[in-house]
């Protein structure tokens, strides 16, 4: 029987619900919501691994947990393991999530589809995160895992049926895969991330200019929305253009 990655799961603490339930309900309608954990609609049934968004964890930390079809799990802790403080060389300035929700409704901007959703652990040498190593080597044979074909430390997860996972058919990079998941070791902060990929119905110029405090990468034509959280961590979500063709074709050649 193959053995693949059944789910990946992000929980964010339920101390204090505010902001949890403020950023579920934005996103809600991309996903069922089961109890408080939103299960991501996923563009293909039978496509692994989920991804599931707690919302109400009863951990003290933001978790993210890799579970295996054989009952396995694989915990990372989204923390800055590196003893360091370093403050963002960037401008930009954190929204409530209301009221992101708010200008969303207001400027017609309309929330199409997740992309991908991801960490970022903060790591200062030149070599991969250690965490982000050992996830390579335990999760390469049970999923899509690839590296970013164009050498930055961000990998990605790519959603995959069973046969494609165990190498008895050839993965179609044609095909749509969402969402996905992305694994990134960055050097710009201190402070771990969240972030959630979305794409939205109108063009960069137009979006960029509804939320002037965002980080704005005119190279990648989108914008980093840094929320005001109640933890250690930034939770970011990153608006792009909404596009029906997949990037996936993007990943040919580049499957550990």
């Amino acid at each position: 029987m193959t053995v693949y990655l059944e789910r990946i799961t992000v929980r964010l603490p339920g101390t204090n619900t505010c902001f949890p339930d403020s950023l579920a309900s934005l996103i809600a309608v991309h996903g069922r919501n089961e109890d408080h954990v939103l299960r991501l609609a996923r563009s293909v049934q039978g496509f692994y691994p989920e991804i599931l968004l707690d919302f109400r964890s009863d951990r003290p930390e933001v978790i993210t947990d890799f579970t295996l079809s054989d009952g396995e799990n694989i915990s990372v802790t989204v923390e800055n393991s590196t003893g360091l403080s370093k403050q963002s060389p960037h401008t930009y300035r954190s929204l409530r999530v209301e009221s992101v929700t708010q200008r969303l409704a207001t400027s017609g901007v309309r929330l199409v589809g997740i992309d991908h959703v991801g960490f970022n652990l903060p790591w200062f040498s030149s070599d991969l995160h250690p965490r982000i190593l050992e996830l390579r080597e335990k999760l390469s044979s049970v999923c899509l895992y690839h590296r970013y074909p164009t050498g930055e430390s961000w990998d990605f997860v790519l959603s995959g049926d069973v046969d494609e996972i165990a190498g008895r058919k050839t993965v179609d990079y044609a095909r749509v895969r969402r969402p996905k998941f992305e694994l990134v070791s960055f050097d710009k902060t201190s402070t771990p991330l969240i972030q959630f990929d979305i794409g939205v119905n109108i063009d960069y110029e137009s979006f960029s200019r509804v939320f002037p405090e965002s980080l704005n990468d005119p190279e990648f034509r989108n914008i980093w929305i840094y929320l005001q959280t109640p933890y250690t961590n930034d939770v970011c979500l990153v608006i792009n253009e909404f596009a029906e063709r997949d990037w996936s074709d993007f990943f040919t050649g580049f499957r550990l």
